[in-house]
């Protein structure tokens, strides 16, 4: 209804000017010095914001419209993982020793794979 009021306010008011100038009978374009810029039957300064304040009803009505929707996706689904045990390799620090007696090996990291207990969880699937 608001829409309707508002599109109707608006051509009311951009119609004024041109009931105006066809009260002018034809003495708008008479090559006497006349036309839409002199007399009374022409176009402006009051029919200029006439139109101003017509577009400006006219640009609300039509952006209010239709209101913008925003795309919002699902949530991921989320899925409960068990307890379970996992192989994971370990730098595992070997500190400097002498092998049989007589060679020195210093101290290194080895990589050693270990069993671990990974407790249960929920995880976001998709």
């Amino acid at each position: 209804m608001k829409k309707s009021v508002a599109i109707l306010l608006s051509v009311g008011i951009l119609a004024t000017p041109l009931a105006a100038s066809a009260g002018d009978h034809g003495r708008g374009y008479s090559g006497h010095g006349g036309g839409y810029y002199h007399g009374h039957g022409g176009y402006g300064v009051g029919a200029f914001f006439a139109g101003l304040i017509g577009g400006a009803i006219l640009t609300t009505v039509v952006a209010g419209a239709q209101p913008a929707v925003a795309y919002v996706p699902p949530p991921p689904a989320q899925v409960w993982v068990p307890g379970h045990y996992e192989m994971r390799v370990d730098h595992q620090w070997v500190p400097g020793h002498w092998e049989r007696g007589r060679v020195w090996v210093p101290g290194h990291y080895r990589d050693v794979q270990v069993q671990v207990w990974v407790p249960g969880h929920w995880e976001e699937r998709g």
